[in-house]
């Protein structure tokens, strides 16, 4: 049944929105699997940088100088530079598909009422496409805010005649950009819901969409930034608490490996099942939950798009309005 468009349905889109069940779960436990893999693939590639460290410290911990250790790193530098180059290519590319895959999983479900699916295709193509568009209006974003407060600074400095107004007028240009590139933000966030709405590659269509549902969008975003950051620092304390724990009861252990001066000793204490399992285990968690954030966050855009006043989305003007 679609939704009409409030603030409340817009911060909770996520948990209410229609389809096939067991969407969530899915949807966690294969974002969790592809991090995995990835993950195992990124340590792959970069192993061989990881042993340049590890040999480093080795050589450290051994007495070499430093003129000995930074050519040791040269050398080495110099004969996986290729590869390592290659490797982060790979993995940026890696990277942008496993965003487009899970977004398009996610979008399809917020706004078509799909069930869970994991493909490449036209969505998650037409995806990277709208992701660079966003990345291409920051960029001018960024380069505009530096010139505006250039500016401004120097000419308020100057009408004003007072050098010390300077780090005034920057934070009020900052202050005054900040807010210009949320409303910005705000106004075309459904561009990705719209995107694999109509099946074709949509951006600033979106802010007919957004118009006069600004403040509702504002209000569901940052309800759910504090949901967000609620969840993110609970989340590290327990991990951080039962790491802290881990090693507590291993000090003995680490405290004879560092008075030894063992490099192969304390790596051996590093790796013992009861240390690496929290620290996994930890990590394992907080992949999952970044997984629910991205779902949540992208909730409120979605139900806009879906409740597209002008028609096009599951819900029509007469749902929006009663």
């Amino acid at each position: 049944m679609a939704q009409q468009f409030s603030f409340g349905n817009s911060v909770l889109h996520f948990a209410r929105s229609d389809g096939p069940g067991g969407f969530l779960w899915k949807y966690l436990a294969s974002y969790l699997a592809v991090a995995v893999c990835l993950t195992a693939l990124s340590y792959a590639l970069f192993q061989p940088l990881f042993g340049i460290w590890f040999s480093i410290l080795v050589e450290a911990m051994g007495g070499a100088s430093d003129a000995e250790i930074e050519a040791i790193l040269a050398r080495r530098a110099v004969e996986i530079v290729g590869w390592i180059v290659f490797g982060y290519l790979l993995m940026l590319i890696l990277g942008v598909m496993f965003w487009a895959v899970f977004e398009a999983a996610a979008q399809r479900r917020l706004v078509r009422d799909e069930g869970f699916s994991l493909r490449i295709g036209g969505d998650e193509f037409r995806l990277i496409l709208v992701g660079l568009i966003w990345v291409g209006l920051g960029l001018a974003a960024q380069i505009f805010s530096i010139i505006f407060i250039a500016i401004s600074t120097a000419s308020l400095v100057y009408a004003l005649d007072n050098p010390g107004g300077g780090a005034i007028a920057v934070l009020l240009c900052m202050a005054l950009l900040t807010g210009l590139w949320i409303w910005i933000g705000v106004r075309l966030a459904p561009a990705s819901a719209m995107t694999v709405r109509d099946g074709r590659v949509t951006f600033f269509d979106a802010w007919n969409v957004t118009r006069g549902r600004f403040w509702t969008l504002l209000g569901s975003y940052l309800v759910l930034a504090i949901i967000v950051v609620t969840m993110a620092t609970l989340t590290w304390y327990f991990i951080g608490t039962g790491v802290a724990a881990a090693i507590m009861a291993n000090i003995e252990r680490f405290q004879t490996a560092i008075d030894a001066e063992n490099p192969l000793m304390l790596l051996s204490a590093l790796m013992q099942f009861d240390i690496l399992a929290p620290i996994i285990g930890g990590w394992m968690f907080w992949v999952m939950v970044q997984g629910l954030i991205t779902f949540m966050w992208a909730g409120p855009a979605a139900l806009a798009a879906k409740t597209d006043p002008r028609g096009g989305g599951v819900a029509q003007a007469p749902d929006v309005f009663a």
